[in-house]
């Protein structure tokens, strides 16, 4: 019975050191990112019975034998996933999960996957998204239309090689440059306004005929009422500026009470590589008219471009009616050249708060010499559309009220951003921004049957099932926080508890050992 009793209280003591063992663990870990901590449960050995003892009196009035317990050992552990607090970081790579989840990281050499919820990534010099022991984070990648794929890979920035100042060879992220297809300006033009130049044949066009692309100034100041400028982009990413000038028609021949402005759509001579170019109509792109009500409200629009091969742009017959785009607005053809590449030739649209809702004109085959010095003769749009914000005729002084076009040229990645559906944005030096990953997030049948890696790792088990791959927000997965790491999930005031409690276990069944030691001692000296 001596040894029976030692071997309990031996057990108790293996059982005891095991739980402190693992709260050891815990408490070493209180600091480690995403770190859950582990639970160590007991149970009893197997008991035997003795002839002697009974465990009371049962149905029937029998006594059944009694049973003393063997001592006790290790039944399980089990992981704690319960989700820590977040931390904020300074990287907008350190990442989250907000809800279950885990993130998938693959070795560079063997794709071997490892799952985690430590979520300090950084982009190594290849440009890919790694963690702490360079391996990969997995996303799906997105392409240039927006579309995610389904294959899960390495998340790698798009890198192009670059020649730098020094004439070294670097690898970059770039941004390429966009040439301007559409322009919007809305402007509000004073109706109490005077007619600044003044054509009597042709009223409608004074401006044209002013203007002399030769000049260091193609249209002085005392020539129109008003001007707005935009700066647009070529294809190469080279900047121009895009300036229409407004001036008044008080000769319309029109006795109703409609007011009419003449306008003409510019670029810097300079840039203008087409055929106009060193000519007196260099750079004239686009010449028209705007109708208002007496209210100041837009009613049409009329729009002429120079015909294809024309070299004279001060011949109103050489300016025919633009050609109108998908949405309705008059576009126009300009080849420009700029500092960086060849020149490209560009189609862009010009709209001032009114479009075509049938694509057309109300006449076709006309030139700006068919119009004449009447208001009659001007086409316009047909089934007219005019925007909520349209450009219009007001009392008071004229000014820009909106203009924007989608032009931009090269830049330079700057940061990288995540939103909750772990959507990782490039963001470039010329305020673009593109879509490359989407984080992918993996879930399990069992998490409690995941096996611990070290370094943060978890692997899948046959316990656990295959990883079930996912993306954030979306079959029961959680979200995604950028600039913040999750911390360890272990309840410091816990755990001293449970160590206090393992101690004393620990300290009485070592006693145990000690006492049945004496015992075992003084029953040798009695048979001496």
């Amino acid at each position: 019975m001596g040894f029976s009793s030692m071997y309990t209280a031996a057990t108790g003591v293996k059982a005891h050191g095991t739980l402190l063992q693992q709260i050891g663990a815990n408490l070493a870990n209180v600091n480690t990112t995403a770190y859950k901590s582990g639970d160590t449960f007991l149970e009893t050995l197997g008991s035997y019975s003795s002839a002697k003892a009974n465990s009371g009196i049962v149905s029937g009035g029998s006594n059944t034998a009694g049973q003393i317990g063997l001592g006790t050992r290790v039944a399980s552990t089990r992981i704690n996933f319960k989700e820590g607090a977040f931390e904020s970081t300074n990287s907008s790579t350190d990442l989250a999960i907000g809800g279950q989840g885990f993130f998938r990281v693959a070795e560079a050499a063997s794709g071997t996957s490892h799952y985690t919820r430590a979520g300090s990534f950084h982009f190594d010099k290849s440009g890919q998204l790694v963690d702490t022991h360079n391996n990969v984070l997995q996303g799906y990648k997105i392409d240039a239309d927006g579309n995610i794929g389904t294959a899960s890979q390495n998340i790698v920035l798009p890198m192009k090689e670059e020649t730098d100042a020094t004439g070294k060879k670097v690898m970059v992220v770039k941004s390429d440059p966009k040439g301007t297809d559409s322009v919007n300006m809305r402007t509000n033009l004073d109706s109490g306004a005077v007619d600044n130049s003044e054509n009597a044949e042709s009223p409608f066009f004074s401006l044209l005929s002013e203007w002399d692309g030769t000049s260091d100034t193609p249209l002085t100041a005392d020539k129109y009422e008003y001007n707005s400028s935009i700066q647009i982009y070529d294809d190469n990413g080279n900047k121009h500026d895009l300036v229409v000038y407004y001036d008044k028609v008080v000769n319309d021949g029109d006795s109703s009470d409609k007011r009419h402005w003449e306008y003409v759509v510019t670029v810097p001579p300079g840039s203008d590589a087409g055929s106009l170019n060193g000519t007196s109509g260099a750079g004239l792109v686009m010449a028209g008219t705007l109708t208002f009500s007496g209210d100041g409200t837009l009613l049409n629009q009329s729009a002429f471009t120079l015909a294809a091969g024309s070299t004279d742009g001060k011949d109103l017959s050489n300016w025919e009616q633009a050609s109108l785009n998908s949405n309705g607005a008059p576009t126009f053809n300009v080849t420009l050249s700029g500092a960086n590449g060849t020149a490209t030739a560009q189609t862009i649209s010009v709209d001032m708060g009114i479009t075509s809702g049938t694509d057309t004109w109300t006449t076709t085959g006309m030139t700006a010499a068919d119009v004449g010095s009447n208001a009659a003769s001007l086409p316009g749009m047909n089934d007219g559309k005019i925007n909520a914000l349209a450009t219009t005729d007001y009392y008071g002084s004229s000014s820009t009220i909106s203009q924007s076009q989608d032009g931009f040229g090269e830049g330079y990645l700057q940061n990288v951003a995540f939103n909750s559906d772990g959507i990782m944005s490039a963001l470039f030096s010329n305020g673009m921004s593109t879509d490359l990953y989407q984080v992918n997030l993996y879930n399990f049948k069992n998490e409690y049957g995941l096996r611990r890696e070290g370094s943060n790792y978890f692997s899948a088990t046959q316990d656990s099932g295959e990883a079930i791959q996912g993306v954030a927000r979306k079959e029961g997965l959680g979200s995604v926080v950028s600039s913040s790491l999750e911390t360890s999930n272990v309840d410091l005031a816990e755990e001293f508890a449970y160590m206090i409690l393992t101690q004393r276990g620990f300290q009485a069944n070592s006693k145990g050992i000690t006492t049945t030691d004496s015992l075992i001692n003084t029953a040798l000296g009695i048979k001496k």
